[in-house]
């Protein structure tokens, strides 16, 4: 992993690596497992930090994701949701209320409007064409 990633997230790197045929790899799950033996500072960064990350890997995706429509979307929700959820773990780590939960739809209008385009568009398809496509 290079410095410049090592520096941006320095309490997450260890859980980051990049897997030259598949793209960035991370361990979220075992940082689950270790962040009891943070301090919550520490862990409120920490998170702070994955928020980050997960944003920074969307921009990262664009290209590959650019000629997928429906991928794309459900990687920008899925990305969304995480940040989100994170950015309230690290404010409850820091002691502090992050106040009621605002669903994605409220959050991001812009998804929520994409996320019914695509259902629009898929239920306007005749069956045949669904068939055709598998």
């Amino acid at each position: 992993m290079s410095a410049q990633i090592s520096s941006r997230w320095p309490r997450i790197a260890k859980f980051l690596r990049l897997d030259s045929s598949t793209g960035w790899v991370d361990d979220y799950l075992s940082f689950t497992y270790a962040e009891d033996r943070l301090g919550s500072g520490e862990r409120a960064a920490a998170y702070e930090e994955w928020a980050d990350f997960y944003e920074w890997r969307l921009e990262q995706r664009a290209g590959e994701l650019a000629t997928d429509r429906v991928r794309r979307h459900l990687v920008a929700e899925w990305t969304a949701s995480m940040a989100y959820s994170l950015r309230r773990s690290a404010a409850f780590a820091r002691g502090e209320d992050p106040g009621e939960w605002v669903p994605l739809s409220t959050r991001r209008p812009d998804l929520a409007a994409e996320r019914q385009a695509l259902v629009a568009e898929i239920v306007a398809k005749p069956i045949e064409q669904l068939a055709a496509t598998g």
